[in-house]
Parts: C-alpha cells; sequence; structure tokens
C-alpha cells in the first residue's frame, strides 16, 4: 500500500511524534533508572577499560590480547581500591577531631549571629537536638546499602559485557552487511567510542592537573589531610560544570574549620578558583578541540536532564550520553536536526565536514 502526497505527514505532525517519543523515552528510562543507571554506568567503564587494554597493547604488541584486558580491569580495580582506602583513611582523622571541629563551628555560628543580631546565636548541640538520629542514622545506613547493592550490579553487567565484546561485534558485523539501514552502525559506534574516550582522557588529564597543583597550594598551606582533598577536587571534575565549583569549595569550607582567621581559607579559595578557571578555559578547550563538539549550554541542560532521569550517575555520565545521543540521533534525517541543535556549530559529525543521512 502506498501513501499519497495526501496522506504523507506534514513536517509538524512528525516533529511532535518525535517530541512525544523522547518524552516517552525519557520517562521509561526515569521509571526504570534503577536498571538503566548500573547499566550505563558498566559500559561507561568498559569503554575505559578497552581503551586502557589498546594503550597497554601498543606499550608491549607481544602481550595476548586477553592479558591485557585483564591487566586494564586489574588497573581500574586497584585505582578504585586506592581510593575507597585514601577515603576512609582520612575520613578516619576527620572523625577523630570531631570534637574540635564543633567547638570550632560553634565560634563561627555564634560570630554570625551576634552579626546577624540574634538573640540566642545557634550551635552545633542544640542544632543536633532537633534531629532525629535514628532516622538519619537509617537513611545512611539505606544509602550505604544501595550504594553496595548498585556497585554489585555494575561489575554483574561489566563481567557480562566483557565476555560478550566479540559476539556483539559480530551481530553489529551482520548487520551492517545485511539489514537495510545499518550499513553505518559501525561507523556510529566507532565515532561514539572515540568521543567517549577523548572525553575521558581529557577530563582525566585536566583533572589530575587541577588536582596536583591544589594539593601544592593546600600543602603550602598546611591544610591537613591535603592528599583527601585533592582526591575530591579530582573526582568532581568528571561533573561538568558544577563538580569542579563543589570540588573546590569543599576544602575551602574545611579551612574555616581548621584555621583561626579568615586569611588562609580566603586566600585557598582564591587560589584553588584560580587554578580551576584556568585549566578549564585555557587547557581543557585546546585538549578537547572539536571532538566532543557540544553546545556549552546544551553541556549545562543535559547535566539537569540526565541528572534528573539517572540521579548521581547521571550527572556523572552526562557528557558521554548527550554525545551517544547526538551521534545516534544524527544518523537519521527526522532526527538530525535534534543533533543539530545539541551540536557547538551546527555540524553534529565534527570529524567529517559532510555526511549523508538515511531518510528513513
Amino acid at each position: 500500500m502506498t501513501t499519497t502526497p495526501e496522506e504523507a505527514p506534514t513536517r509538524p505532525s512528525m516533529d511532535a511524534t518525535i517530541l512525544i517519543a523522547t518524552l516517552l523515552t525519557g520517562a521509561a528510562i526515569f521509571l526504570l533508572r534503577d536498571i538503566i543507571a548500573p547499566l550505563a554506568l558498566a559500559a561507561f567503564l568498559l569503554i575505559v577499560v578497552s581503551e586502557l587494554a589498546r594503550r597497554i597493547k601498543r606499550a608491549a604488541p607481544s602481550l595476548p590480547r586477553g592479558l591485557t584486558l585483564g591487566l586494564s580491569l586489574a588497573v581500574i580495580v586497584a585505582a578504585f581500591a586506592l581510593i575507597s582506602w585514601i577515603i576512609i583513611d582520612n575520613l578516619t582523622g576527620l572523625l577523630a577531631n570531631a570534637e574540635a571541629y564543633v567547638t570550632r563551628l560553634d565560634s563561627i555560628l555564634a560570630t554570625i549571629g551576634d552579626r546577624l543580631g540574634l538573640a540566642l546565636p545557634p550551635n552545633i548541640e542544640s542544632l543536633l537536638e532537633r534531629i532525629d538520629l535514628s532516622r538519619a542514622a537509617g537513611i545512611m545506613l539505606t544509602s550505604v546499602q544501595n550504594g553496595l547493592s548498585a556497585t554489585m550490579f555494575v561489575l554483574i553487567y561489566l563481567g557480562f559485557m566483557m565476555a560478550s565484546r566479540r559476539s556483539f561485534g559480530r551481530k553489529v558485523a551482520a548487520l551492517s552487511s545485511k539489514q537495510e539501514g545499518f550499513g553505518e552502525a559501525g561507523d556510529v559506534l566507532e565515532r561514539i567510542r572515540s568521543a567517549v574516550e577523548s572525553y575521558v582522557w581529557v577530563q582525566t588529564v585536566t583533572g589530575l592537573m587541577i588536582a596536583g597543583a591544589s594539593w601544592l597550594v593546600m600543602w603550602s598551606l598546611e591544610l591537613p589531610q591535603p592528599l583527601f582533598w585533592a582526591l575530591v577536587i579530582f573526582v568532581a571534575s568528571y561533573v561538568p560544570i558544577v563538580g569542579g565549583a563543589l570540588g573546590i569549595l569543599a576544602p575551602a569550607l574545611f579551612g574555616l574549620l581548621e584555621f583561626d582567621d579568615l586569611a588562609k581559607p580566603l586566600v585557598l579559595l582564591f587560589a584553588l578558583q584560580a587554578i580551576g578557571v584556568f585549566v578549564g578555559n585555557v587547557i581543557q578547550p585546546r585538549m578537547q578541540g572539536r571532538i566532543l563538539n557540544i553546545d556549552p549550554v546544551v553541556v549545562l541542560l543535559s547535566l539537569a536532564f540526565w541528572g534528573v532521569l539517572l540521579g548521581a550517575t547521571g550527572a556523572f555520565l552526562s557528557t558521554p550520553l548527550t554525545v551517544t545521543a547526538m551521534a545516534m540521533l544524527a544518523e537519521f534525517k527526522k532526527t538530525r536536526w535534534l543533533a543539530v541543535l545539541l551540536s557547538s556549530d551546527g555540524n553534529p559529525y565534527p570529524t567529517k565536514p559532510s555526511k549523508r543521512v538515511r531518510g528513513r
């Protein structure tokens, strides 16, 4: 049965259909976020492991491919173990000085109360009396259990993904050669992989720059646990825009509890902010170049969008997920306009000047 021109869907109706499909997809992701979030994180880790394995293979060509994958996975696990050890060790030290921090915070709150003209300046004890500690402990325990459960799901997904890598490649090859409309499926996946790997590389290198310089500043100002706070800044740098700002703000606020005057915390805040601004606005754009080609406004909106849908995992993976969506939308003529809006310069194919799209 052929469709006459009168029966063909108009552009507004087609755009409305695409919009409705997008909203329904978002609703489905939100409802299934407990399943999709660890799956997305496992896919992200698989790309990181694969890229690290390729780098090991280039450095040592004689090593078998399976051994390079095992070594890269061991490096990732060792990195997570080291990060966990640093966090636990330093949190233990912070908790050991909790009484001194409470006294200092009481003094700060009393000063603020005096400045604001409050009759009864607040203190930590009065604030704790208003908190249901049993309920707070239950919430914290639930959060820890959910975190452990999510970690287990991520590891399970990652194991199955690594085991099915070759079969997945054969499926893509079969679709590319036998199914109409999938002729460039391999190119799309390769573009997504390359963009995500480049994003991880840039964020890791720039995050290490910021964390290293921040550690030097904190060490010179004699801030306790500078390695811990440098690690906080490094991990936070993977969250676009707001992550770096919050990571820099944390040690500066901690400085208020450690130092007796405001001079050192202010110097610390301005120095860390200067490091973040310089790396984020001078070095990072030159390293990224046109690899991602995402509009800065879209980066901010994607952070909020994926954060709402997938929580902390969505905020962490907001840029890779947006890159993936842009690459897939650009493959079809009816959705290419969405990819154009997401891109920085109107060309959703940053590595190619022009490209045919499918008209399906």
